[in-house]
């Protein structure tokens, strides 16, 4: 039987359905498939295939968690501990925050500075804010699109303290952007507070932030946004909600579907009845005013959790047309997964000490953290020989006041 090589545009497409974990253990096979690694075209279909999982941290530890078995009649979650990387140290959770752009993850740290990370190819980039400004908190993270290179820019805001008379100050917020680039702050006096109140997540989708919030005069739920290009928030479209003669009435979450819309989780204080919403059509600034909102699923099932009184928030995402969800539980707040599609609802509670916890959802891929970022680079101890109680072989790997222990397969 004669045999022959794989067609090149065959070979890649095949390592284009391969986990980035797997990817990263076979770039050393070639020159031609480590060379992948700074194709962009390939990098993006890559992550066009991606399936998302979740990122999430504790005071002290940090974890991915993925779905298994979603097609069939009892999924599950798959736990992995991950190798802390990020440089600075979580003084309390409820200090930190963990937010996602096109693939990397920046988590910001009040008081200290922000890392910008990928947990698979485990690159970390880092900022260190100057002293006078390390009171900075992160709103999102977003990009000036049009530039051909992705300058990475941070949006926040400042706690600073305005003059009123010689006897009274009155506290203000202050609303920057961080350049990336240029390690510098850019101050946006533009900006007011109540059109940034987001009611919860700030979602970054094409280099754009956007939120959701609701206005007290019009009594209107909307869509607010940033844009990163002109520097300038407005209000972007209206959810499927209506007019209400209270904000509280409804809980809104938003995130990205399918990589270019927008999914909206929505349930009602009252009754319960929880409903996803979809875009129609793919978001950009020239469609705001002609956002058409689709029904995907309505869910109405006893034992799903409360929205509201989230402390550690709600993240999600939509795979399948299943709603795969990780929120605090309604009695406990430790940290679960909920599996959700008609008129099934699975409960996993991910495990022990998890009820104070930050978290995000993370697509695995292989864009590398640009050069831009402060390199965090640790010396590794790697040591491979028997376990001291069995014998079995283990790889030992040890860095800082990092220790980690891998059975040898």
């Amino acid at each position: 039987m004669a045999s022959g090589k794989l067609p090149w545009e065959l070979e890649e497409e095949i390592l284009s359905r391969l986990p980035p974990r797997s990817l990263v253990r076979f770039r050393s096979v070639c020159k031609h498939w480590n060379d992948l690694f700074n194709d962009k075209r390939f990098v993006n279909n890559h992550l066009a295939r991606a399936r998302p999982q979740f990122i999430i941290l504790t005071e002290s530890n940090i974890y991915s968690i993925d779905t298994i078995g979603l097609g069939g009649v009892d999924p599950t979650i798959e736990v992995n501990k991950l190798a802390s990387e990020l440089h600075f140290e979580a003084k309390k959770s409820t200090y930190t925050r963990i937010t996602a752009c096109d693939g990397l993850l920046f988590r910001h740290f009040w008081m200290q500075g922000d890392t910008i990370w990928n947990p698979c190819l485990r690159q970390v980039g880092l900022i260190e804010y100057e002293y006078e400004d390390r009171d900075f908190h992160l709103l999102g993270v977003g990009y000036d699109t049009t530039k051909p290179e992705k300058g990475y820019k941070i949006l926040g805001y400042f706690d600073r303290l305005r003059r009123v008379t010689d006897a009274y100050q009155k506290g203000h917020l202050r609303f920057a952007i961080y350049e990336c680039a240029s390690h510098s702050f850019k101050f946006i006096d533009s900006l007011d507070w109540p059109m940034l109140a987001g009611l919860g997540e700030y979602v970054s989708l094409n280099g754009n932030l956007y939120w959701t919030s609701y206005n007290e005069e019009t009594r209107e739920y909307f869509l607010g946004s940033f844009d990163f290009s002109t520097e300038i928030s407005m209000r972007f479209c209206l959810p499927p909600c209506g007019k209400h003669v209270s904000g509280s009435l409804h809980k809104l979450v938003l995130t990205v579907f399918k990589g270019d819309r927008f999914a909206l989780l929505k349930q009602s204080r009252i009754s319960r009845n929880t409903e996803v919403w979809v875009t129609k059509e793919k978001i950009n600034n020239s469609n705001k005013d002609d956002v058409v909102w689709l029904n995907l699923m309505t869910l109405s099932i006893p034992n799903f959790p409360s929205l509201f009184n989230q402390f550690s928030g709600i993240r999600y995402f939509i795979y399948d047309k299943t709603l795969i969800m990780c929120c605090g539980a309604d009695q406990t707040g430790v940290a679960c997964i909920f599996i959700a599609r008609g008129d099934m609802c699975k409960k996993i509670q991910i495990g022990s000490g998890f009820d104070h916890f930050s978290h995000c959802v993370y697509l695995p891929n292989l864009i590398s953290v640009p050069s831009e970022f402060k390199s965090v680079q640790k010396k590794t101890l790697i040591m491979c020989c028997g376990d001291g109680e069995t014998g079995a072989a283990c790889i030992y790997m040890v860095r800082g006041g990092m220790y980690v222990q891998e059975d040898s397969d």
